[in-house]
């Protein structure tokens, strides 16, 4: 299995727990906010349907400019609205959003090649430097998914809790 085939695997994975860890939940169970800084699960999963396909341009935008500065901060006006519209949005229709990014991250993948997942080029934000993009498929996209499923089981874990 090539590089590229591992990384995509490992995404379709992640985003497959995700929705079998979501789809039979209660609205309750979903859009209960554990916190007030910590995200429903509603929440992160309106963040999931919105980061796949963004970090797959980002990625597949890199490759074809042969390099070039990449990523996005905490404040991304998009990252920020996906989760403060999650309040007016359905589960359902969520779910389906996130299995559309799914289909069209695959869709990407089919345009790369482990070469180029050696390339390198620099992060906006200076602390990351200049990184390959095996770093932003691991840190952005897989490891990302993954701890995005593992947010949602402490939020479960909280709420079996009270």
């Amino acid at each position: 299995m090539s590089l590229l085939e591992t990384y995509q695997k490992e995404m379709n994975e992640a985003v497959e727990q995700i929705i079998n860890k979501v789809e039979d939940l209660s609205e309750d169970v979903i859009r209960h906010k554990p916190s007030k800084e910590e995200w429903s699960i509603m929440e992160i999963i309106c963040h999931v349907e919105e980061v796949i396909p963004y970090w797959m341009d980002e990625l597949v935008r890199v490759v074809e400019a042969k390099g070039t500065e990449w990523g996005r901060g905490l404040q991304d006006e998009a990252r920020l609205a996906a989760v403060a519209q999650s309040p007016m949005r359905e589960v359902p229709d969520v779910l389906k959003g996130i299995k559309e990014a799914q289909q069209y991250a695959n869709d990407q993948w089919t345009k790369l090649s482990d070469q180029d997942l050696a390339l390198e080029a620099p992060h906006r934000n200076p602390k990351f430097g200049v990184k390959p993009m095996t770093f932003l498929v691991e840190h952005f996209i897989t490891e990302h998914l993954f701890n995005h499923g593992k947010q949602i089981d402490r939020n479960l874990s909280k709420i079996n809790e009270q």
